[in-house]
């Protein structure tokens, strides 16, 4: 018991100790190690996030339907306006503002004509009878006495007379104030006066004093009265009738102001209002330092924002002349300032410890933070948008949801949940908003980040997407139902959240193929693009290297299975070593595996420069690479699937003809391995360290006289071994148990493929394997270190 307590305190001594170490050399990568550009881009990124977060002021922090948890009391003391006790007094005050009609003079010119008419006809007339016919045939009904009466103002000492009755009835009707009514009503009560304009002439009066043209009942009785006051009696009938037709409407289907001798002025009395209603005042109801705003769990409408909004002004406006409040504001600054600081320093850290390249390459340093700045600042806009169009916070999961997707291709789902958890900070920092977007935020990432392993069908990026949706809108509903919220309030925030995200599936698929174009990445959906053989490469490879595309075929499969057996990106290998070997097709018969009738085109070629040939393969596929456009993320396998291995074969011709040159001049010039390398790079991933063995170990064991499952086994860890020692192995993260792992599975699938075969009889048994048609780039003799290679084992396809 006590040596277990002794040796379990060891090892959390030494766990302590090697996380002491790890954090110190995370420190000190990022004081010394950083290059200047890439500081330089971090320290833009701090920037450009304080700018962000700072610009556009503090807003308003709530939003229509919202329940405060808390009571919302004043900071500072204001006044604000009084709307409904001022919409009390301008309705009062409306009243006291007159109707203005102005003067309809067509009426009276009508009645003044009709009985002009009269008094024509009557001259016109030699006798009453003749006079009779006239007026019937005019549409008028006369009576004897009214003829003639009509006849005793015929003559010219008496017409006179007539006209000076009919304009007293004229004057006399001028004075009336009979009305027509309003054709729509512009205000809620009838005023107490009423203004009759007759050009420059205004008259106030009474409003009871009106009398509408449409009663005809009171017409009829002025009418009457008139009538008898001013004309003799046997006119008094006929007068009254054309006042009466000349001033009622004969029905509702026509216009009453055209019968009115007054007509509403809807524009004047519009005016007449407004110059009333602007002289009473702007009522205000005053606010102290402290007083009760909004209570808790109050739902907010119209008036309270408007409320909340007033005060929020007038704190803004103090901020500028009180010291202590700016001074406030000041502090706030530097807390964010100093937040931004902190999370900037942290996210370095991360991306330093588990995707140190964002630091060496400067492209994708800049690519990382443009894109987080981007997502910040569309935040930031939606928070700004906010105030005008009501744009709920959960919007910005979108943003959050759309880097973690692109994280999740461009390196892996760890460095992408983290590097969105920062994002999901800074905008909720941009959003002004609270624990429950984060939270959000915080699901809809996860949830988007571990669903996505890869993207092998276009539909992929929308199912990632439609279930960060659903986690992003239960995160919302719970948070906001917790907090107490009503339902209005909960449904159009949660379907903001879930909207956005399933909006970001969409958008990552709109700009996946540009992405991957900015980053220099593939994703499983382009990987099997580029598997089709009808791509234009891999038909130039299987027509002018048939052998080649056959190899690669084989290594394709292989580097797959093997990759996938140690959780590698098994499909990131099989395209790999499907162009792996593509510059070969530029000078394919130098290559065994495509040379026919066994010449070797080397036999008459100075070892050197088949040692160039064999070289350039590597030289000229990237060339192809570019050309064709291969994503870059292909480009490795090409440059490192050889990594800096010795090129045995043509090193020991060159070693033999330097002795026979020895033997013959008296001397010898030792010929140097490094001469005869690989120029690199060595395998910096998992998947090119396992193509470069699988390269190596089908060709050694294609040579296999007799290819047993025990023989293919210990060439293969032979070969393994070698590469190993040799530190081909040096730059990527492949670890021992994962080659034991690779070696099994390049065991299954070798024998797989170099299987028995049945003789059968009565026929010419076939050889249980066929006799090699390309010699390997490594046979089995010339892996055992210090052995002669066979000088019938020209080595002109790979060196591995």
């Amino acid at each position: 018991m006590i040596t277990r307590s002794k040796t379990s305190e060891l090892r959390r001594l030494e766990a302590k100790r090697q996380r002491s170490a790890q954090l110190g050399s995370v420190w000190r990568r990022l004081v010394r190690g950083v290059p200047p550009l890439v500081l330089l881009i971090w320290i833009g990124f701090f920037a450009g996030t304080v700018v962000i977060l700072l610009s556009g002021g503090e807003s308003l922090p709530y939003s229509l339907n919202e329940r405060p948890t808390q009571d919302i009391r004043a900071r500072v003391a204001f006044e604000v306006e009084d709307p409904s006790r001022t919409r009390q007094e301008r309705q009062i005050a409306e009243a006291s503002a007159p109707s203005v009609y102005t003067a309809n003079a067509a009426p009276l010119e009508t009645i003044r004509g009709r009985l002009s008419e009269l008094l024509i006809m009557a001259k016109s007339a030699e006798d009453l009878a003749k006079l009779g016919d006239l007026a019937t045939k005019q549409g008028w009904k006369l009576d004897d006495a009214a003829m003639r009466s009509l006849r005793g103002f015929a003559g010219a000492d008496k017409s006179k007379q007539f006209d000076e009755l009919v304009a007293r009835l004229i004057g006399r009707l001028s004075a009336e104030y009979i009305v027509a009514p309003p054709k729509s009503p512009i205000r809620r009560q009838p005023p107490r006066t009423t203004i009759l304009q007759r050009g420059s002439e205004r008259i106030e009066i009474a409003t009871t004093a009106l009398q509408f043209c449409t009663k005809r009942e009171y017409v009829e009785k002025r009418a009457a009265q008139l009538a008898s006051e001013i004309f003799p009696e046997p006119l008094r009938k006929l007068v009254a009738e054309v006042i009466i037709k000349t001033l009622t409407p004969p029905n509702e289907a026509v216009d009453p102001a055209d019968y009115a001798l007054w007509r509403h002025d809807a524009a004047a009395t519009t005016k007449e209002i407004e110059e009333v209603q602007a002289r009473v005042p702007v009522f205000t109801t005053p606010y102290k330092p402290g007083d009760l705003l909004v209570e808790a769990g109050t739902e907010m409408g119209s008036d309270e924002l408007g409320l909340l909004a007033h005060h929020h002004q007038a704190y803004l406006n103090a901020e500028r002349s009180d010291p202590k409040l700016r001074l406030a504001k000041l502090q706030r600054q530097g807390g964010l300032v100093g937040l931004v600081l902190l999370i900037t320093f942290g996210l370095a850290a991360y991306t330093l410890t588990y995707q140190g390249r964002v630091f060496e390459n400067r492209g994708r340093a800049l690519g990382l933070a443009g894109l987080l700045l981007l997502m910040i600042l569309l935040s930031r806009l939606n928070e700004r948008m906010d105030l005008r169009w009501d744009s709920p916070a959960e919007f910005s999961v979108a943003c959050v949801v759309t880097t973690a997707l692109l994280l999740t291709i461009a390196y892996n789902q760890r460095f992408a949940f983290g590097t969105g958890g920062v994002l999901a900070i800074l905008v909720t920092l941009a959003s002004r908003s609270d624990i429950w977007l984060f939270l959000t935020l915080m699901a809809a990432c996860g949830v988007a980040v571990f669903s996505l392993n890869e993207v092998r069908t276009r539909g992929k990026l929308i199912a990632v997407g439609t279930l960060a949706g659903v986690g992003a809108f239960l995160t919302t509903m719970f948070g906001r139902l917790y907090e107490g919220q009503e339902w209005l309030y909960v449904l159009t925030h949660t379907l903001a959240a879930g909207v956005a995200a399933v909006a970001a599936g969409f958008i990552v698929q709109g700009i996946l193929h540009y992405f991957e174009r900015l980053f220099g990445i593939a994703t499983s959906l382009t990987l099997l693009e580029w598997c089709d053989a009808n791509q234009p490469l891999l038909r130039k490879l299987a027509q002018e290297a048939p052998g080649t595309y056959s190899h690669s075929l084989i290594l394709s499969q292989m580097a797959d299975e093997a990759s996938s057996a140690i959780g590698a990106n098994g499909l990131l290998a099989r395209v790999g070593a499907l162009y792996h070997d593509i510059g070969k097709t530029q000078k394919s018969y130098y290559f065994v595996e495509n040379q026919e009738a066994r010449m070797n085109r080397h036999d008459r070629l100075n070892p050197t420069m088949s040692l160039l040939i064999i070289l350039g393969h590597v030289k000229d596929g990237l060339e192809m690479a570019r050309a064709y456009g291969l994503p870059r993320v292909l480009h490795q396998f090409i440059a490192e699937h050889h990594g800096t291995t010795l090129v045995k074969y043509f090193h020991h011709i060159a070693s033999e003809k330097a002795a026979k040159d020895a033997r013959i001049k008296g001397r010898h010039d030792q010929v140097s391995e490094n001469e005869f390398r690989y120029p690199g790079p060595k395998p910096r991933s998992k998947e090119s360290a396992i193509l470069m063995i699988c390269d190596g170990c089908e060709g050694a064991v294609r040579a296999l006289p007799e290819p047993t499952p025990g023989r293919i086994e210990a060439l293969i860890h032979q070969i393994v071994m070698e590469r190993l020692t040799d530190g081909q192995f040096d730059d990527c993260d492949i670890t021992l148990r994962e080659l034991n792992t690779v070696e099994r599975s390049l065991v299954k699938s070798l024998c797989a493929i170099h299987h028995g075969r049945i003789k059968y009889p009565g026929k010419v048994a076939p050889s249980d394997r066929p006799k090699p048609e390309r010699e390997e780039a490594e046979p089995p003799v010339r892996e055992t270190r210090g052995a002669a290679v066979p000088a019938k084992t020209p080595e002109v396809a790979r060196q591995s």
